[in-house]
């Protein structure tokens, strides 16, 4: 029945405990999430401080972004899963809205508005190109890719962790940390890119995203209010970079010939070895 929902990319060498792990972990990481944004919101309301600074999410948004390869079968489930992950992640981008309502901080609304219509677009976006034009996607995730994540991730969360536990430190970091291991691996298949928009999308990416986990750093050591701000303005800019990184990366043309034929040889032999 399995074989039914998911289905194996292009080269099949991956086994059907990975191919479900890329379906629930997108999931978990966008409840997690949710969960994260309304104890915000609860403890916005009861104006007393948390030694939890939504740490569950930060480890799991990074999966979030991986749902444009997320291997389902059937375009009805695939446009289902899709609106079901939108839906959640909106929901926790209104919980966050609503939490900084109550301590009237318009900037951080604002900016939270603005990742409303980052992620609007980006579902679109994956919509049109998944169900409406069935295009595949060209950076393919693997089981090591996955280790890999959670071997950095064990590193990063090392620094991290003691931001997240002193109530002193206040931190809105979310996605930071999953975008500096994000184009760490898009960048692996910068060779493969042909187009100057795709590369100069990367090249935005990575150098917007290290300002923000710069300015974050600087924000803990001067507690300037201006770090924070330019923080979150740059973590949102990273955000509608990343999404047009992945919605780019359904198009061939932004990739060298040579990358598009080893594509195509490897989804035939997949074909004759079934």
């Amino acid at each position: 029945m399995t074989h039914h929902i998911v289905e194996r990319p292009i080269g099949g060498n991956q086994d059907k405990f990975f191919l479900w792990a890329m379906v629930i972990l997108p999931i978990l990481s966008l409840c997690a999430y949710v969960g994260d944004a309304f104890y915000f919101y609860h403890e916005a309301l009861e104006q007393t401080p948390s030694l939890y600074e939504g740490l569950l999410s930060t480890i799991l948004i990074l999966f979030a972004y991986l749902q444009y390869c997320a291997p389902i079968k059937s375009r009805e489930l695939r446009l289902a899963y899709h609106i079901l992950l939108y839906i959640l992640i909106e929901t926790g981008h209104v919980g966050y809205i609503f939490a900084y309502s109550c301590t009237k901080d318009l900037f951080s609304v604002i900016i939270f508005v603005g990742w409303m219509l980052c992620d609007t677009f980006f579902t679109a976006g994956l919509i049109y190109c998944r169900i409406y034009r069935q295009l595949h996607f060209h950076i393919e995730v693997e089981n090591k890719h996955i280790f890999h994540f959670i071997s950095r991730l064990d590193v990063i969360l090392a620094l991290f962790i003691p931001v997240f536990l002193n109530k002193d430190l206040s931190t809105t970091t979310r996605d930071s940390i999953a975008f500096f291991l994000l184009f760490d691996f898009f960048s692996e298949k910068y060779e493969h890119f042909s187009s100057i928009w795709i590369k100069a999308c990367l090249y935005l990416f990575a150098a917007v995203t290290t300002i923000s986990i710069a300015c974050e750093w600087l924000y803990f050591r001067f507690d300037e209010d201006v770090f924070n701000s330019i923080t979150d303005i740059a973590e949102l800019v990273a955000g509608c970079l990343c999404n047009s990184l992945i919605i780019m990366q359904f198009f061939p043309y932004h990739f060298k010939p040579r990358h598009l034929q080893e594509m195509a040889h490897q989804s035939q032999v997949a074909v004759v070895g079934t």
